[in-house]
């Protein structure tokens, strides 16, 4: 009868550990827009393999969307790292009274950051400006605290002609 009472108990806690898991993606990036999901890989088995397309828009600079692919595998603890990133002007650039550019040109860690285990394994999304070529610089990441293999992909938005200093 003990058996059975931690049968159940072990089983209650791995439940709840995906219950959070998935709840911990839906909520992640709260601005990301799915564009896509499909399968990749069909095994023979629960574990499939999807890959997620999501658009963010730059929360700073709205004329900017920002599309990331990665890939999800059901029934996982972990999902491979892999990840893609197009950003691209989608918008007017907005200029003030003077004709210059407004443009949020502050670099920061986390435009987005998305679950990718139950552990420490995380994407995230952030920005950086190049003032001398006047474009926004978009990174999408994976980190993993213990024997992580970092994975990251890149992607710039030309904003016109390179500023003059």
């Amino acid at each position: 009868m003990r058996k059975n009472g931690i049968a159940i108990m072990v089983l209650a806690a791995i439940l709840f550990l995906i219950f959070v898991w998935g709840m911990g993606n839906a909520n992640a990036g709260a601005s990301a827009v799915r564009i896509n999901k499909f399968m990749a890989i069909d095994k023979l088995g629960p574990q499939n393999y999807h890959l997620e397309t999501l658009r963010i828009d730059d929360p700073d600079n709205p004329f900017v969307s920002i599309y990331v692919t990665h890939m999800i595998c059901d029934f996982s603890f972990s999902d491979p790292s892999n990840v893609s990133i197009a950003a691209r002007l989608t918008g007017k650039i907005p200029v003030d009274e003077d004709g210059k550019q407004v443009i949020n040109k502050q670099t920061t860690n986390d435009l987005g950051s998305f679950r990718k285990s139950i552990g420490s394994k995380v994407m995230r999304i952030s920005r950086s400006y190049d003032h001398e070529k006047n474009v926004l610089v978009y990174n999408a990441y994976t980190t993993k605290l213990f024997d992580g293999s970092m994975k990251h992909s890149m992607s710039v938005v030309p904003l016109g002609a390179p500023l003059s200093p």
